[in-house]
């Protein structure tokens, strides 16, 4: 009996470790990176870079704590998920390997990219979804959608249950997918790397972006801002493949691309931010 007492008593200890390093391993995460990027695009070089800014109005800094708030509080789910990870793994459910050279680097690049599609089509649908009773009521996705004018500490400012579901693909994906640490890091800076990115306000891209045949499917600032500005269209992530199959994509994407990029003079880039916000009050219909 105190065998067993004591076998139990190690596997809590072990699993709140693991959820213990987990949750402060994404709260650091969301601070370091998000934080580089604010500081450096929105305060010190604030002037330099505020031509690329797609909706020129300033932020308040009240707004500001709302998105960490609820982006920090979101981060707990990091602990839940990975407990229950551990779980699997221990078990030996999970495609997890530890030998790099088993699978090669081409594979533990490669798989990288597969990462990224299918976490994708599992956000498109997810998120689609969200838009929709009972969805929406349910997954409170509101929260996301009281920041129109978004700064990038709002990358996944969302409501924990919305938070909860985003993520819950990830052990499922490691069910499937033989998949090296390594390789999950990577995916995982990257990834949120990509959403600061697309949740910033800024755009950097080239100004044939929503045009180019190289560029034209992915996802960028100017992009996901328009879901913001009218919450039924573009529901992607990383690439707009969903959006186009769907008919979802904003019609006009590409023009307003192209005005935020500075292609036509300031009183037309002006009309365009402010024009057709038609989906203002998605938040105040979730309340």
């Amino acid at each position: 009996m105190l065998c067993v007492l004591e076998f139990n008593v190690q596997s809590v200890q072990t699993y709140c470790l693991v959820g213990l390093i987990s949750v402060t391993a994404a709260c650091l995460r969301y601070l370091l990176m998000t934080g580089t990027y604010y500081i450096i695009v929105c305060q010190l070089f604030d002037r330099k870079f505020r031509k690329y800014k797609i909706n020129p109005d300033r932020v308040s800094g009240g707004v500001v704590q709302k998105e960490m708030s609820w982006a920090l509080l979101n981060n707990l789910n990091y602990a839940i998920l990975a407990t229950a990870t551990y779980g699997l793994y221990e078990r030996g459910w999970l495609k997890l390997y530890f030998d790099w050279h088993e699978y090669g680097t081409l594979y533990g690049l490669l798989v990288i990219l597969v990462l990224l599609l299918a976490h994708d089509a599992y956000f498109f649908w997810a998120h689609y979804l969200m838009h929709r009773e009972p969805f929406r009521r349910i997954s409170h996705h509101w929260v996301h959608h009281q920041f129109h004018n978004v700064t990038p500490w709002s990358a996944f400012s969302v409501h924990p249950i919305e938070g909860f579901v985003e993520l819950l693909f990830r052990p499922v994906l490691l069910m499937l997918i033989p998949t090296h640490p390594y390789t999950l890091v990577a995916f995982a800076i990257l990834s949120f790397g990509l959403n600061i990115i697309g949740h910033s306000g800024y755009e950097f891209f080239p100004k044939n972006f929503a045009t180019s045949p190289l560029t034209k499917f992915s996802s960028c600032a100017t992009y996901h801002y328009l879901h913001h500005r009218n919450s039924n269209c573009n529901f992607a992530l990383f690439f707009n493949f969903w959006d186009r199959i769907m008919g979802s994509m904003a019609p006009d994407y590409a023009s307003f691309y192209a005005a935020t990029r500075g292609r036509v003079d300031s009183a037309d880039r002006a009309e365009s931010y402010s024009a057709k916000a038609a989906s203002r009050g998605f938040a105040s219909r979730e309340r």
